[in-house]
């Protein structure tokens, strides 16, 4: 079963997604920033998170998974 996007836009709720991913805020704002560092992203690029925890960019190029960063 393909993966679901849950956040695609800059102003989703956080929680939604991290209750989604069953973990807390902090927790996903930390994961985003260590992702987006890596592939030297600035904070306010785009990225698209998918119910399974997987991380793209605005692209569609896969930068990792939340699950991993926690």
């Amino acid at each position: 079963m393909p993966s679901k996007i849950i956040w695609d836009r800059l102003r989703n709720s956080t929680r939604y997604v991290s209750e989604a991913l069953g973990i807390e805020e902090w927790q996903l704002r930390n994961a985003i920033h260590r992702l987006k560092r890596r592939w030297g992203l600035e904070p306010t690029d785009r990225v698209i998170i998918y119910d399974d925890g997987k991380v793209t960019d605005a692209s569609g190029d896969e930068l990792g998974n939340v699950h991993d960063e926690t």
